[in-house]
């Protein structure tokens, strides 16, 4: 079937990877190019592959801030900063989940909210104690 064109987009002095192409002839949606020439073989548009995507990953970054804070407020709480931005950020990160649940998703992040809360307490409750400890 080679009738001397090549793939749209080629010219001639390149060689051409095998592959579908738009059929120079218009008969078909695509035509095989075997890397020398046209073959018989061709396919519809309703054959033609669909392109790969990725379904969407949900992420919780909020959550993930306030468990990392509630951490960092157990070690470093000068002046119980750490443990108020552990708080808000898990608070919103909560909230978030709950949003995502009533959006038909997975409560993403609910657990990491809820332990940075928890830690973000903890953290607090400490510093204020060792404080008054210490004065």
């Amino acid at each position: 079937m080679s009738d001397g064109t090549y793939p749209e987009g080629h010219s001639g002095g390149a060689r051409v990877a095998p592959g579908w192409y738009p059929d120079p002839s218009g008969e078909a949606a695509e035509r095989w190019w075997d890397g020398t020439g046209w073959t018989a073989q061709s396919r519809e548009h309703s054959v033609l592959a669909q392109p790969l995507t990725r379904p969407a990953v949900l992420t919780n970054n909020l959550a993930t801030a306030g468990l990392v804070l509630g951490v960092v407020a157990l070690l470093v709480n000068t002046f119980l900063v750490v443990s108020i931005a552990a708080l808000v950020l898990s608070v919103l990160g909560l909230n978030r989940a709950g949003q995502l649940v009533q959006a038909g998703y997975g409560p993403v992040g609910r657990g990491k909210a809820i332990a940075g809360i928890v830690l973000s307490l903890l953290g607090g409750a400490g510093t204020v104690l060792f404080k008054a400890l210490l004065f």
